[in-house]
């Protein structure tokens, strides 16, 4: 009997150290950043409209938004069901709304976004999915789709189980993005995120997280989120006038993005933690 507790030690440390592995081998493709980023912007508005729209209610911040073009999009799929375009723009509108659903909440290392997904960020992670799958049956192979997959699939993680679960599945769609077009910044985006959220075992690194959204900064020229998370990239490496700069672009080129808002009044007033603190209705009504 004396020999049950070691026993189950060693089974903890067996099942501890499967999971480690497993998780690690599911971490971030290494992928080399580009040395310098074209200017990438809506001017493809006349050509892509639905695209657009889709970007432009990204950028209110806001699940309703980004709802009214899910609604259009699933009105246009109906009439054109083999439109792989649309079905694309529909899995990535999918992703969208679920990422806004947790637009107030905090980002801090090695914590998933949820410990319990939401019923409708769920149903939107499944139909997004859903629409993935379809736009890859009428022949869509691009980088972009792959990184929309991977974004669906990492929104799913809640623990470690899920990890588990998903890891190796978000990993395989990364590098295949990677092998399509390595210097796609949303790709960069995606890259960065992984090392900068990981948790300090299983490939946390904030300076390399910040030369992928730096990339992505200065070729994404109309979205604000890579200069938020290189301001949380610096801030973890305790420079923060830096992170506050960022915040600082991040917020000009995009005032509705609640989130950094709040967080460059955070850092400007010295507070403690902020960037794992929800937003607070009171934060998110002060100007």
């Amino acid at each position: 009997m004396k020999r049950l507790p070691i026993l189950c030690l060693v089974c903890a440390a067996a099942v501890g150290g499967t999971a480690w592995v497993m998780l690690r081998a599911g971490a971030a493709p290494d992928v080399a950043v580009p040395a310098a980023a074209g200017t990438t912007n809506r001017a493809t508005a006349a050509i892509d409209p639905l695209g657009d729209n889709l970007q432009k209610a990204r950028r209110a911040c806001t699940p309703t938004a980004v709802g009214k073009v899910i609604e259009t999009l699933q009105a246009t799929v109906r009439e054109r069901a083999d439109d792989r375009h649309c079905w694309h723009l529909l899995a990535e509108a999918y992703l969208e709304r679920a990422l806004l659903a947790s637009h107030h909440r905090g980002m801090a290392v090695g914590t998933p976004t949820w410990k319990e997904l939401p019923t409708e960020v769920a149903a939107d992670l499944e139909r997004g999915l859903a629409a993935a799958a379809r736009a890859r049956e009428l022949g869509d192979d691009s980088a972009d789709l792959f990184r929309i997959e991977a974004g669906l699939l990492g929104q799913r993680i809640t623990g470690l189980a899920s990890a588990l679960q998903w890891n190796g599945r978000i990993h395989d769609a990364l590098q295949a993005a990677s092998q399509r077009a390595a210097d796609d910044p949303r790709l960069h985006i995606s890259l960065g995120l992984r090392k900068l959220l990981a948790p300090k075992l299983l490939g946390h690194d904030p300076q390399r997280a910040l030369e992928h959204f730096e990339f992505a900064a200065e070729a994404l020229v109309d979205d604000e989120r890579p200069a938020v998370f290189a301001a949380m990239a610096n801030y973890l490496q305790q420079k923060r006038q830096q992170a506050i700069a960022w915040l600082e672009q991040a917020t000009a080129r995009n005032p509705d993005n609640t989130f950094a808002r709040v967080v460059l009044r955070r850092l400007r007033a010295g507070e403690e933690r902020p960037f794992e603190r929800d937003v607070t209705a009171a934060e998110a009504a002060a100007k």
